[in-house]
């Protein structure tokens, strides 16, 4: 029998202390830390000053065998992290790409050797205020939208600094092995409260920040104790594992795509799949309850009960 592939290294970025807490990166990175035989997470990089850091801790915590977790923060840290790894990782970022940019802009030849795809999660890939006159509209979800409104500000999402929107349009057109995953398609509806429930000690603290998450939005005790967590990362991590995308097809479909930004404001103002100079990659449909099988077999340590 062939020997199983060593786990896959991954940079985690996120904006854990950012004021309007979003509780899907910590399902993010349970996951990360519940996969070690696939998975082996080098660090996370927080925003400065980050105050949120302790959710992490206790997280850790409740894994069996998970490794000590390493925090750093801007283009410094990360270089830090890069320098000091065995072999090339796996940048997944959800937020807080700004420190990626910077980065790349100051070192572009340690960021390409020891980078080995850069899965950037965030934006959308459709526009939805003018119809499309070029390339191909990609698949999404017709109700997403009015679901979910603020995910779809003109530059991505609304809670996004100038910077960190710039930033992201930079990285989206750099060529350096992106792999986009933007949410107009990514994004999933996870039902956490009933498929974790009774789920074990990771599955306990989830629950309970993804309550506290939808207290701030929803006054109604009972709505935010059923409501799900919304996900996107999933497929970026299954990518690093195995990076054929054929082999995820049950699961999500990726392309090769031409994607244009405005240098200014870092707007998606051009994108087409099946070109002839592609400079990214993007998922362009998933299953989102095949999704959340594979998920439930990471975070849940107590059986479900049928």
């Amino acid at each position: 029998m062939p020997e199983p592939s060593p786990p896959a290294p991954v940079v985690y970025c996120s904006d854990l202390s950012a004021d309007r807490f979003d509780p899907a990166d910590l399902f993010d990175v349970a996951y990360l830390l519940s996969s070690p035989a696939k998975l082996s997470l080098q660090a996370i990089v927080l925003p400065e000053g980050d105050d949120n850091a302790r959710a992490l801790d206790v997280l850790a915590a409740r894994i069996p065998n998970a490794p000590n977790l390493s925090v750093v923060s801007g283009a410094e840290g990360i270089a830090g992290v890069l320098r000091g790894a065995s072999e090339p990782a796996n940048v997944v970022a959800v937020a807080n790409v700004a420190p990626l940019a910077e980065l790349l802009r100051s070192d572009r030849a340690l960021f390409r050797e020891k980078v080995a795809r850069l899965f950037l999660v965030g934006g959308h890939a459709n526009d939805y205020a003018l119809p499309h006159t070029e390339g191909e509209r990609l698949p999404i979800d017709p109700r997403l939208q009015e679901r979910h409104p603020e995910r779809f500000a003109r530059s991505g999402d609304s809670r996004q600094s100038d910077a960190e929107r710039k930033a992201f349009g930079e990285l989206l057109t750099s060529g350096e092995g992106v792999i986009w995953l933007p949410r107009d398609i990514c994004l999933w509806r996870y039902a956490a409260p009933q498929i974790l429930s009774d789920g074990g000690a990771v599955c306990e603290l989830l629950l309970r920040e993804l309550f506290f998450a939808n207290l701030q939005t929803m006054p109604d005790r009972f709505a935010a104790g059923d409501a799900p967590v919304l996900l996107s990362a999933l497929p970026a991590f299954l990518l690093a594992t195995q990076t054929d995308p054929l082999g995820w097809l049950r699961l999500f479909r990726t392309v090769t795509v031409r994607v244009e930004t405005d240098a200014d404001t870092g707007t998606v103002t051009g994108l087409a799949a099946k070109h002839e100079r592609p400079n990214a990659y993007a998922v362009v449909g998933m299953d989102g309850a095949a999704l959340g099988k594979v998920l439930t077999q990471s975070l849940r340590t107590r059986p479900l009960i049928p």
